[in-house]
C-alpha cells in the first residue's frame, strides 16, 4: 500500500503544529542516538483523531489538538481534491470538541467537555453546537446555553435546555435533521426518562417521538428515522429490552431475562428493518453476534468467538446494514458477515497490504464511492487512508502520532493460561528487547468489571517496554470480554480470587522464563490501584515494590463517598460488586493490611478524585507512615480521576519510571542485549 503523504499532513503540522513536530523531530533524532523514547511522546495526544468525510465526500474532517492549550481542540476541514486546509473550526479556549458528526454536506454537529473551575479535566455538557464547514452560521444548538437572539429581532431562535443530549447515529435521518437521545438534568438518584427528538440543525427545533419506557434508557432507531427499540439494566440484573411499530404507538416489552433465561444488547436494524442485530450472552461461553427476526422472536447465529466476546460491528458504505465485525481472539481481526459483498472483498484486499495489522473502513461517502480507512496494530498508533472503492486506490493521509516509529515499538502477545482453580485466562504479556528473564511490571486493568486489556496501542505499555521492562496484562475473572458467567464471578472477590488471578499470572510469567522472581512490581490505576496495593498485601515476598494511581484502598469509602453511589443504578452496582458488609470491606481493603507490606510503596493522586475519593489516599498514607513503611507520594490537587493535564501526566510517569528503575531496576537499554533476537510468548 502506498504510504507516501498525500501533502496533507505536512500542510496542517506546518500550519497548526510546527513547534510540536520540531520538538517531536527532534526527540526522534535524539531517541535514536541516545536511547529510549522521551516520556512525553508517549501521554502527547495524537495530532489527528476521528478522521472522517463528508457525505458528498468534497470535505475531510479531523480533530486536531491545540497547540499549547490543552483544554481546547480544533476541527480541520480539508478539500479532498487539493489537500489544502478550508478551515480550521476552534473549539474555545476551555471546551474540548468530544465527538462531532456530519449532518449533512457541509454542515457539523459537535459534543463538548468543558473545564469548570479548579478542576483540570473537562466535563462533558451534553450540549450540541452546530457550524458550517466554511466556518459560517456557528450556533449554540441544545443545551443550556441554547437561547440567543434572532438577528435583528427580539425573538430567541433557541429555547434553554437543561438537559444532555447525544446524536442517535451518525447519519442525518432528513434533510438538516438528526436524531437526539435527550435526558433532562437532575438531581434525583433514579436518573431521568431518556426523550427521543428530531433535531433541526439550522435552528434548534425539535419534534419529539415521545419517551422511554423506563428511565436511563439507550435508544435505536431503525432507517426510516424512527426511535422503534429502547433497552436499560437498572439494576444489573439485565438489560430489559421493549420494542415499538412507531412513535405514536405503546412500548412492549421485547425481552425480559428475568422472565426468558435470555439476555441480550441490542445493536441496530437490518436493511428492511425487519431484525435486530443483538449480542445474545451464552454463559460460560462468549456472547455472539445474533440476528433477531422481530415477528418471530427467533435468533440466527452469525458469529462467536473462540473464547473472546466480539469488538465493534462495522457498518456497509450505505450505513443500512452490517459487513464485518472486529474480532477479539487476541490479535484483532474481521470476522465478515457476507463474504461476497463489495465492502468485504474490498477490506479483504486491503488486509493485504497491512499484515499483523487491522485495517477497516471507518467513514463512507453517501454514494459509497469513497472511504476513510483506518490502520491500527499493537505497535502502530494509528494511520488514515482515503480510499476510492471504484479504482481502489488509497493514498495516505495522516499518521495519528508520526513521531512514533512502530519498528521502534514491542508486539503485545495474546498468552493463555490455568489458574489454581483451574479457571482459564487469557491476557497479554509484552517483553522488551533483550533476552529473558527480564525485570517485569504487573499493569492490572482499572474497571473492573466489564473491563478489559484489548490487543491494541498501549502508550503507557510501551513506555514500560521501551526501558526494558517486559508487561504483563492479565483479564483477571470479573474483566469484560469472555462472556457473562466471567464477569460474575468477579463480583464480591476483589481481594479474594480476582487477587489470586494476579498472583497466579505473576509465577506463570516466573516459571515460564519471561521474569526475573526478583525483580517484579505491580502497578495499576483505579481498581489496579487497589490490585496493586492488595498485592502488596497479599503477597509480601513476590513484588519490590508497588504503585497505585488514583487507587480505591478502603472499600467502605467507595459505598460512602464516590460518584458511583450518588445514583441508585451505581448503588446497586457497587453493593453487587463489593457487598455490603462494612468489616467485609474493610478485612478486603488494603488499608486493613498495611502491617504485612513489605514492598516499597509509591501512591500518586488527584484531590478532586469523584470516583476514587482523595480520602483512600489519605487514610493509607497515614496509616503507612505509622506503621513505619515506606511511602513516596504525587497529588495534584486539582486533578480528577486520571490526571489530565500533559504536564501533570508526564511529572506522574516521570515518578513512576524513576521508581521502578530504582527498585527493579533494568539496563536493557544501555546494555549489549539491545537489539538482540526476541523472546515471545
Amino acid at each position: 500500500m502506498d504510504r507516501r503523504k498525500w501533502g496533507l499532513t505536512a500542510v496542517l503540522v506546518s500550519s497548526l503544529l510546527a513547534a510540536h513536530a520540531g520538538l517531536a523531530a527532534d526527540a526522534y533524532a535524539d531517541t535514536v542516538a541516545h536511547g529510549p523514547v522521551p516520556i512525553a511522546d508517549f501521554i502527547r495526544q495524537p495530532d489527528f483523531s476521528k478522521v472522517t468525510i463528508s457525505p458528498d465526500g468534497h470535505y475531510l474532517a479531523t480533530l486536531v489538538p491545540q497547540p499549547d492549550n490543552p483544554y481546547g481542540n480544533l476541527i480541520c476541514i480539508v478539500d479532498v481534491g487539493t489537500g489544502k486546509i478550508l478551515h480550521v473550526l476552534r473549539s474555545g479556549r476551555s471546551m474540548l470538541v468530544s465527538d462531532y458528526l456530519w449532518a449533512s454536506d457541509s454542515r457539523i454537529i459537535a459534543t463538548v467537555a468543558i473545564q469548570y473551575g479548579g478542576l483540570d479535566t473537562p466535563t462533558p455538557t451534553g450540549e450540541l453546537f452546530a457550524i458550517n464547514a466554511d466556518g459560517s452560521d456557528a450556533i449554540d444548538l441544545f443545551g443550556y446555553r441554547a437561547g440567543s437572539m434572532q438577528t435583528g429581532s427580539m425573538i430567541p431562535v433557541l429555547q434553554r435546555r437543561d438537559a444532555y443530549a447525544e446524536p442517535l447515529g451518525v447519519d442525518p435521518v432528513a434533510e438538516n435533521k438528526i436524531l437526539i437521545a435527550t435526558n433532562d438534568f437532575t438531581l434525583s438518584r433514579e436518573g431521568s426518562y431518556t426523550s427521543a427528538e428530531v433535531l433541526d440543525v439550522r435552528n434548534g427545533r425539535t419534534v419529539s417521538q415521545g419517551a422511554s419506557p423506563v428511565r436511563n434508557a439507550k435508544l435505536i432507531a431503525d432507517h426510516a428515522g424512527l426511535v422503534r427499540v429502547a433497552y436499560a439494566d437498572n439494576d444489573y440484573a439485565g438489560d430489559v429490552v421493549w420494542l415499538r411499530a412507531s412513535a405514536n404507538d405503546a412500548w412492549t416489552v421485547l425481552n425480559d431475562p428475568a422472565k426468558t433465561g435470555i439476555e441480550f444488547v441490542p445493536i441496530g436494524f437490518n436493511r428492511d428493518n425487519s431484525k435486530l442485530y443483538v449480542r445474545v450472552a451464552h454463559g460460560d461461553r462468549p456472547d455472539a453476534i445474533e440476528l433477531l427476526d422481530i415477528a418471530s422472536n427467533t435468533f440466527r447465529r452469525l458469529y462467536q468467538g473462540a473464547f473472546a466476546n466480539p469488538g465493534t460491528l462495522l457498518p456497509t458504505a450505505d450505513g443500512l446494514d452490517y459487513y464485518a465485525v472486529i474480532t477479539q481472539d487476541g490479535q484483532q481481526k474481521l470476522f465478515y458477515l457476507d463474504d461476497d459483498s463489495l465492502e468485504a472483498r474490498l477490506s479483504k484486499a486491503l488486509a493485504a497490504n497491512f499484515p499483523g495489522q487491522l485495517a477497516y473502513f471507518s467513514s463512507f461517502t453517501r454514494d459509497g464511492k469513497h472511504a476513510v480507512v483506518t490502520v491500527v496494530s499493537d505497535r502502530n498508533p494509528g494511520d488514515y487512508y482515503l480510499f476510492d472503492l471504484g479504482t481502489h486506490n488509497a493514498r495516505h493521509l495522516f499518521s495519528a502520532m508520526p513521531w512514533i516509529d512502530p519498528k521502534q515499538m514491542r508486539p503485545m502477545q495474546p498468552i493463555a493460561f490455568t489458574t489454581r482453580d483451574d479457571l482459564l485466562l487469557h491476557g497479554f504479556l509484552t517483553l522488551p528487547a533483550g533476552h529473558p528473564p527480564f525485570p517485569m511490571i504487573v499493569l492490572p486493568h482499572g474497571g473492573p468489571h466489564g473491563i478489559a486489556d484489548e490487543w491494541r496501542f498501549d502508550p503507557e505499555v510501551q513506555l514500560f517496554a521501551n526501558r526494558g521492562y517486559a508487561v504483563l496484562q492479565i483479564n483477571y475473572r470479573g474483566s469484560g470480554g469472555y462472556g457473562s458467567n466471567f464477569i460474575s464471578r468477579g463480583f464480591r472477590q476483589w481481594g479474594l480470587s480476582m487477587q489470586d488471578d494476579l498472583t497466579d499470572a505473576t509465577k506463570w510469567a516466573i516459571q515460564q522464563g519471561y521474569a526475573d522472581a526478583k525483580r517484579i512490581c505491580i502497578y495499576g490505576a483505579s481498581y489496579g490501584g487497589y490490585a496493586a496495593l492488595e498485592g502488596a498485601v497479599r503477597e509480601p515476598d513476590l513484588y519490590r515494590c508497588a504503585i497505585g494511581y488514583d487507587g480505591v484502598y478502603d472499600l467502605r469509602v467507595q459505598l460512602s463517598r464516590s460518584d458511583t453511589e450518588q445514583t441508585d443504578r451505581g448503588d446497586a452496582y457497587l453493593k453487587l460488586a463489593l457487598g455490603s458488609d462494612p468489616d467485609d470491606l474493610l478485612r478486603r481493603s488494603p488499608l486493613s493490611g498495611v502491617s504485612r507490606i513489605k514492598a516499597d510503596i509509591l501512591l500518586i493522586h488527584g484531590g478532586e478524585d469523584p470516583r476514587a475519593p482523595f480520602k483512600n489516599f489519605q487514610e493509607l498514607v497515614k496509616a503507612l507512615q505509622q506503621s513505619g513503611k515506606h511511602v513516596e507520594t504525587l497529588v495534584e490537587p486539582a486533578e480528577g480521576h486520571g490526571f489530565f493535564l500533559p504536564q501533570h501526566k508526564e511529572e506522574a510517569y516521570e515518578k513512576i519510571v524513576e521508581f521502578i528503575d530504582r527498585h527493579i531496576g533494568s539496563n536493557t537499554m544501555t546494555s549489549s542485549n539491545q537489539g538482540s533476537p526476541d523472546t515471545s510468548p
